[in-house]
């Protein structure tokens, strides 16, 4: 996130990067991780909205999730637009294989991530913390829409291996987000290859798909 706040221009005294526990090269997850993140959300984002109302959102994958969940949870103010980047809202079939595990027993067991070095903090997530997303993600869904129904910008890759287009379409479609906006960023099989999750980075794009996200995301935020 601080990588593309840089490439949109945005000086550090106007930006906040919210950190998460569990998300330093030092820290452990814990299952519990899914519920402190929740927490610690809040009360990052209420800091920096209290600091300058006139915010304007970038959430990515797990970060969609939880803006989302608390928006229609009503426990934070809404921004004046947010972009979401492969938000966690509808997910590929195979991603929910992991929740069958119902002994907690396993719970410590690290789901290993294949994200590039430069932007990955930890080695995976713990399956108790990947459990608790998925009911994050259900209690989401018996939440009123119209509290997160503000204008919103969604970005997904075309072939992402976690989130699913056509489910945030449906997902759009189905909660009458009449402010929601998708765009499928296109890409070829072999770009995709060792590219798991949507990477809004220059270098892991092709230069004629990064400038038409940039023109996206540049015309949604100043329209």
């Amino acid at each position: 996130m601080q990588s593309l706040a840089e490439e949109l221009g945005c000086a550090e005294d106007q930006s906040t990067i919210i950190s998460l526990p569990g998300h330093a090269a030092d820290e452990t997850l814990h299952p519990d991780a899914a519920y402190q993140w929740l927490d610690s959300f809040r009360d990052q984002y209420q800091a920096a909205y209290e600091r300058n109302q006139n915010i304007v959102f970038l959430g990515y994958s797990l970060g969609g999730l939880l803006m989302t969940y608390l928006l229609g949870d009503k426990q934070i103010s809404q921004p004046r637009k947010q972009v979401l980047f492969a938000p966690a809202l509808a997910f590929q079939q195979w991603t929910k294989i992991p929740t069958l595990i119902t002994t907690s027993t396993l719970d410590q067991i690290v789901i290993p991530s294949f994200t590039p070095k430069r932007f990955k903090a930890n080695s995976g997530v713990s399956l108790g913390a990947y459990k608790v997303l998925f009911q994050i993600s259900r209690e989401l869904n018996a939440m009123d829409p119209a509290h997160y129904n503000i204008p919103t910008l969604v970005l997904c890759d075309q072939r992402d291996e976690l989130v699913q287009p056509a489910g945030l379409r449906k997902f759009i479609v189905e909660k009458q987000l009449i402010e929601w906006k998708l765009y499928i960023v296109p890409s070829s099989p072999w770009e995709r290859l060792g590219k798991k999750h949507l990477l809004v980075a220059r270098e892991y794009q092709s230069k004629a798909y990064w400038d038409e996200i940039r023109q996206q995301i540049d015309a949604f935020i100043h329209g």
